[in-house]
């Protein structure tokens, strides 16, 4: 009960953390460090959006990870996770650049 209620949370929180950085509401999540190095090198509306996007990605890989439970389901749930975090990654340092 306690890991599908966690399972449960994780997910909606990433949806609403999604859906307001990709609709330009959510600037207080990407407060933090040094803004103004990262002001100059980046540009914050595409990462707002790359973020919100792999936000939503990973709220509904973890809604549908309430739902499975064989261990390849878990493995898989991890893989993608990391494929979303490495594409993520390549997004913010060779898209975002200004």
């Amino acid at each position: 009960m306690m890991d599908k209620s966690f399972g449960l949370i994780l997910a909606v929180i990433a949806l609403i953390a999604g859906v307001m950085l990709l609709t330009g509401h959510g600037d207080i999540f990407m407060k933090g460090g040094n803004a103004d190095v990262r002001k100059k090198l980046y540009d914050e509306k595409k990462m707002a959006k790359g973020c919100g996007i792999a936000l939503i990605l990973i709220g509904v890989i973890s809604a549908v990870d309430m739902f499975t439970t064989g261990l390849v389901f878990k493995i898989a749930y991890i893989v993608v996770l990391l494929i979303i975090i490495i594409g993520l990654l390549y997004f913010l340092r060779v898209k975002c650049k200004k």
